[in-house]
C-alpha cells in the first residue's frame, strides 16, 4: 500500500513497498504526505476529471516488463510477493496506482490526500484518534454487485491476522479498532494521536475485498482458493482477460469503474523481457511502453525520433542498496560490513551499472526526499586501505591475496540478484572485482526474479542481496520503517536495535514537525553506524514510450500512472 517502500523490483527500479504502498488500495494511499497542509476534515481536493465514458477507438497499451509477472494477484501480499510486478498488476485490477482502491488517494502533484472511495475527507474526533468515513454511493465490483463497508471490514479482519503475513501488518497493529456501523460508514480508531500525514496513511491502509466471493475461502492457499491467482471479481479500472506468469497478461477496461472507463481498449504486459529484448520490443512496435528503461538503452532511446523518453526526479525515487544478512557469522561483525562498504566507489558504480543516471545516497532516506533526509550521516566514501584495516581489526588476515578466517580458510561470500536486472548483474561483477582486492572470494548468483524474491524476502537465505527499493510513502513511518524495526515485515537483514525501535515509536506520535525531523535524523545516524544495508544511490526515473502513446505527464512520484493518469492515456492504432 503506499505505506510500504516498494520492494525489490524486476528492472531495478521499483517501488510502493517499498512502493511501498502495498495493497492496491493503498498503493499510494499512504504514499507520502510530505507537503500536507490542509486539515483532515477540511475541504476535499477536487478529483481529477474522469475520462470519457465512451472511449474513442484506439490501440492497446503494451508494456514490455523486464521480469516474470507477479506470482500472486492477492490484494494483501506478503513481503516476498510485494514486488514491482505485483504493483503493476494490482494497479490495474484493484483501484489504480495512486490509491483509487482505498478510501483516500494521494495526489502526486499537490503531495496531499484527496477523497477516493470516500465521499469526502474524514471527520476527525476531538482527540485526533478516530476517523469517520462515508463511502461514495456509486461503488460497485466488476460483476455489478454493490461494494459496501462490509467488504472493508472483512478485509481488515483478515489482513490483521498475524498468520496471514500481510506486508503492512506493522501499520495495522497501530489501529485500535475498525468498525462499520452501517454499509456506508467506516470508523477507524488509532491507538495514539499521530501527525496528520501518518494518521491518514494508517487509517487508509485497508482496501476492500469482495466478501461474497472470498468469505469461507482460504486466505493464502492458492490451491484451494483460485481467487488468489485468478480473481473473478475485481474493482477495476480493468479486469483480467488472460494471465500467464512467464508469458504475458491482458486486461480489459470496466464500464462501471467508479472513476470512469479507460480510453485504451486493452492493456497487455509482456513478461520476462530481458533488458535488450524489452527495448527491441519497443523499437519494433511490439510494445509501446517500457517502465524503468534499462540504463544501457537510455542514450539510444533519447536519440530515437520514434520514441518519447520521460525522465524525472521523484521524491520517492527508486534506489539501490547492498543488504547484508546479519545472521551470517562473517557479516554479523559491524567492522566487516563497514569494510565491505568502504570497498565500493559509488561514483564508479553508478557509471558502470546505471550510466550515471542517479545521485549518491547515504541513508535509508533518498536524497530527493528533502523533508526527511539527514545529510550529515557517515558516508563510507571509498577507502580500500581503511577496508583492509577494519578486516584486520575484526580478526581476519590477508595471506597470498586471500582473506583467511579463524579456521584458516578463505572467506567466501555469495551475492544474489535477479537476472532480469542488467544493472544489478553489473553491480555483482563490480563487487567480485572490489572484494577480490580484499582477498574475499565472491560467488555471484543470478536468479529468476520470483526465485530471487523468495530466497531473499521469503527464506532470508543469502549473504548479500542486491536490492532495489523505492516508491510508496515519503514519510519514514509509513515506508522504510518496516525494513529496520525488529521483526519488521520487510526486515530481511535480521537487523535489531532497541534504540532504533524506540525512536521510531517516538517519531510516529511526535506532533511537532521539527522535533520529529530530529528523531529521524537520529535514526538515520544510528542505522548508518550499524550498517545493516549499504545505500548506494537514488535513480532518476526514466520511462520510454512510442510516440503513438498520448496523454502521459510526469508527477512528483515515481510512477506515471499516479493520479488516475492511465485512464486518460490513449494509443494510436
Amino acid at each position: 500500500p503506499a505505506a510500504a517502500v516498494a520492494s525489490t523490483t524486476a528492472g531495478g527500479a521499483p517501488n510502493a513497498a517499498a512502493v511501498a504502498t502495498t495493497t492496491a488500495s493503498a498503493i499510494a494511499s499512504a504514499a507520502s504526505a510530505a507537503g500536507a497542509s490542509t486539515t483532515a476534515g477540511g475541504k476535499p481536493n477536487a478529483r481529477p476529471a474522469a475520462p470519457n465514458a465512451t472511449p474513442s477507438a484506439g490501440g492497446a497499451l503494451i508494456e514490455a516488463a523486464l521480469g516474470n509477472l507477479s506470482k500472486t494477484l492477492h490484494t494483501y501480499p506478503d513481503s516476498a510477493s510485494y514486488t514491482q510486478p505485483w504493483i503493476d498488476a494490482a494497479a490495474l485490477i484493484w483501484g489504480g496506482a495512486d490509491g483509487g482502491g482505498a478510501l483516500l488517494a494521494f495526489d502526486w502533484d499537490t503531495l496531499d490526500y484527496r477523497p477516493a472511495m470516500a465521499a469526502q475527507m474524514p471527520r476527525v474526533s476531538s482527540d485526533g484518534k478516530t476517523f469517520t468515513f462515508t463511502l461514495r454511493g456509486d461503488l460497485t465490483w466488476s460483476d455489478g454487485s454493490p461494494l459496501t463497508a462490509d467488504d472493508f471490514q472483512f478485509a481488515y479482519e483478515q489482513a490483521d491476522r498475524e498468520d496471514n503475513r500481510y506486508v503492512q501488518l506493522d501499520l495495522l497493529q497501530d489501529i485500535a479498532s475498525y468498525r462499520t456501523p452501517d454499509k456506508q460508514t467506516i470508523e477507524v480508531a488509532l491507538k495514539d494521536d499521530r501527525p496528520r500525514e501518518v494518521a491518514l496513511g494508517m487509517v487508509n491502509i485497508i482496501s476492500p475485498v469482495p466478501k461474497k466471493v472470498w468469505s469461507g475461502r482460504a486466505w493464502n492457499d492458492a490451491a484451494s482458493n483460485p481467487e488468489i491467482l485468478h480473481p473473478s471479481v475485481v474493482l477495476g479500472p480493468f479486469r483480467i482477460q488472460d494471465f500467464l506468469i512467464a508469458e504475458h497478461a491482458t486486461f480489459v477496461p470496466l464500464d462501471r469503474y467508479y472513476l470512469g472507463r479507460a480510453n485504451v481498449p486493452l492493456v497487455e504486459i509482456l513478461a520476462n523481457q530481458q533488458p535488450t529484448v524489452a527495448y527491441e520490443s519497443l523499437k519494433s512496435g511490439r510494445a509501446n511502453w517500457v517502465h524503468a528503461l534499462p540504463p544501457a538503452q537510455y542514450q539510444e532511446a533519447k536519440a530515437n525520433p520514434e520514441l518519447s523518453v520521460k525522465e524525472w526526479t521523484a521524491a520517492n525515487a527508486p534506489y539501490r542498496s547492498l543488504e547484508f544478512n546479519l545472521a551470517r557469522p562473517f557479516l554479523s561483525d559491524k567492522r566487516v560490513r563497514q569494510a565491505l562498504a568502504y570497498a565500493v566507489n559509488r561514483a564508479d558504480l553508478l557509471d558502470v551499472a546505471d550510466q550515471g543516471l542517479g545521485v549518491p545516497q547515504y541513508s535509508f532516506v533518498q536524497p530527493t526526499n528533502q523533508r526527511w533526509v539527514n545529510n550529515g550521516v557517515d558516508r563510507y566514501d571509498f577507502a580500500l586501505a581503511r577496508a583492509g584495516q577494519l578486516l584486520q581489526e575484526a580478526g581476519y588476515r590477508l595471506q597470498n591475496d586471500q582473506l583467511l578466517g579463524k579456521d584458516g580458510q578463505q572467506v567466501r561470500l555469495q551475492v544474489v540478484y535477479p537476472t532480469s536486472s542488467g544493472p544489478r548483474t553489473r553491480i555483482a561483477a563490480y563487487l567480485q572485482q572490489q572484494y577480490r582486492q580484499l582477498g574475499i572470494a565472491v560467488d555471484a548468483k543470478g536468479l529468476d526474479f520470483n526465485a530471487y524474491t523468495d530466497q531473499v524476502q521469503g527464506r532470508h537465505d543469502f549473504d548479500i542481496s542486491l536490492a532495489a527499493y523505492g516508491g510508496g510513502s515519503i514519510d519514514p513511518d509509513l515506508g522504510v520503517k518496516a525494513q529496520l524495526i525488529t521483526n519488521g515485515q520487510q526486515n530481511v537483514t535480521g537487523y535489531s536495535n532497541p534504540r532504533v525501535d524506540d525512536l521510531f515509536k517516538q517519531a510516529a506520535v511526535e506532533l511537532d514537525s521539527a522535533r520529529r525531523k530530529q528523531l529521524y535524523d537520529q535514526i538515520q545516524a544510528l542505522v548508518n553506524a550499524d550498517l545493516p544495508s549499504h545505500y548506494l544511490y537514488a535513480l532518476n526515473s526514466v520511462d520510454a514510450f512510442s510516440n503513438k502513446v498520448h496523454g502521459v505527464t510526469t508527477h512528483r512520484g515515481n510512477r506515471l500512472d499516479y493520479n488516475n493518469a492511465l485512464l486518460a492515456w490513449s494509443v494510436d492504432q
